[in-house]
């Protein structure tokens, strides 16, 4: 049986195999060569809290505007408040978020990336179908594709970022207008424990003189040993309200070192100051009205949600750029309808529901600003009236009192327990005095405070506003 003839086919080598590979290749040394355009590498920062511990506690005053500008007593108020604005812990920390403002600004102007690839799917069909593939095959699969922006989107995402960074820059001011207050009115409050204590050795020293006398007087029988007894518990509770006016003294330094950024323990001999005089002259002449409406535009407080309310403004108008299809250019076309989003609808809601959420929080800060003002005015007036019944009738009545009990006493027209009495009543008068004063000058500084005075205008730059002002 003869036998079928035995057909060889023979194939050419194509050397389009190696085209594959060197399609890979070529991406591969593509990708690489993009890779390696990276500017920045990873490096590790250790946090270490026991030498952020030494480094605050070796932190000493020094003045920050030249050694001209400091009294040879000592540092005034307002030389404090720039020496806080630059080392408070909080508010160098809060500067640091315009940083991160400016760099988020930056990142919103950038345009997406471009897309570079290769499919594999045409060298796939060719090698299934025809069993072999061509560099046509391996060619057609590079491809090359950027996303391109909407009208008027990167407009908008650059006006939302530029107004996240005034809205940092306005959150560092109002950062700076609340320690300025706070400074300010820790320096009153050592102020007043400082002249309470004053006083106190003064009345220590009187108290002690009366002590002396009765026990004279109990000697020589003008006197009994109940009212020499009286006497000197008088005396020992001079003493004791020492202890509490220490204390108190200690923490206001304590409080003052803090809002500085200085250890506890470290003493600041700061020299008594005024707030602006002319400024509370301008509130008596101009009234109340004409302050908040200068307030309008001075308070930080008021200028944070304003940059907050034009960054949602810009945050709309990116949601509504969105509602239009997303188009993809290269070696091809590309088209992203919103179909699943419906052209971006809900987010567009989102936007105007947030922008009226600022415009409501804009109006009320408005209606608090008023209020704020009007009470802070009132407070300052009657802590005024206050400090005048004590200086010009309690105290001159409280003295006079006890003057003519002395010249009483030396008649034997009064008892020793009436002096005592009388030397009581001149010693509370003298420290609701002295603490009437205090607290007209922190009203004297809230009210400053709540006008927006002191800061000039909300900040717009990194430097700290108050040392600028201060320096000018």
């Amino acid at each position: 049986m003869a036998q079928p003839p035995i057909r060889v086919r023979l194939r050419p080598v194509v050397p389009h195999r190696l085209a594959a590979p060197r399609a890979a290749r070529c991406l591969l040394f593509l990708v690489s060569s993009l890779g390696g355009c990276a500017t920045y590498e990873y490096e590790a920062a250790p946090i270490d809290t026991s030498q952020i511990l030494s480094s605050l506690q070796g932190r000493r005053w020094h003045d920050d505007l030249g050694a001209a500008s400091v009294s040879s007593d000592g540092p005034r108020p307002r030389q404090l408040v720039a020496f806080a604005v630059m080392h408070n812990p909080w508010l160098v920390s809060a500067r640091t978020q315009i940083g991160v403002a400016k760099s988020l600004l930056l990142e919103a102007g950038l345009l997406a990336n471009p897309q570079i690839g290769w499919g594999a799917m045409d060298a796939i069909a060719s090698q299934v179908i025809d069993s072999d593939h061509s560099t046509l095959d391996v060619a057609t699969g590079l491809g090359f594709s950027m996303t391109l922006p909407r009208p008027g989107e990167l407009d908008a995402k650059e006006g939302a970022a530029r107004w996240r960074v005034e809205e940092a820059r306005r959150q560092l001011s109002l950062a700076e207008w609340i320690l300025a207050r706070d400074v300010l009115v820790a320096c009153e409050n050592v102020f007043e424990a400082e002249r309470l204590l004053l006083q106190n050795d003064d009345v220590i020293e009187l108290a002690d003189a009366t002590r002396e006398y009765f026990e004279r007087a109990r000697s020589a029988g003008a006197a009994t040993a109940i009212q020499a007894n009286l006497a000197a518990g008088d005396l020992l509770t001079i003493r004791s309200l020492r202890l509490s006016l220490t204390s108190r003294l200690r923490e206001a330094r304590q409080s003052l070192n803090s809002l500085l950024g200085l250890p506890p323990n470290v003493e600041v001999g700061v020299v008594a100051g005024d707030p602006p005089a002319e400024f509370l002259a301008e509130t008596e002449d101009e009234g109340l009205d004409a302050v908040v409406d200068r307030a309008l535009s001075l308070r930080p407080d008021l200028a944070v949600l304003l940059a907050s309310y034009q960054a949602a403004e810009d945050d709309l108008r990116l949601a509504i750029a969105r509602q239009a299809p997303q188009f993809a250019v290269g070696t091809g076309l590309w088209i992203t309808p919103g179909l699943f989003t419906e052209n971006n609808r809900r987010a567009v809601e989102t936007a105007m529901a947030r922008r009226a959420e600022l415009r409501a929080d804009v109006e009320a800060a408005v209606h608090e600003l008023r209020r704020d003002l009007f009470d802070t005015y009132a407070e300052r007036e009657e802590a005024k009236q206050q400090l005048g019944f004590l200086e010009q009738e309690l105290l001159p009545n409280a003295e006079e009192s006890l003057r003519l009990a002395g010249e009483a006493f030396d008649a034997g027209e009064v008892t020793p327990l009436e002096i005592l009495i009388l030397q009581r009543v001149l010693v509370d008068a003298r420290t609701a005095t002295t603490e009437s004063r205090a607290e007209l000058q922190r009203r004297n500084l809230r009210l400053l405070a709540a006008s927006g005075g002191l800061l000039s205008a909300p900040s717009t730059e990194t430097e700290p506003t108050l040392v600028k002002e201060l320096d000018r």
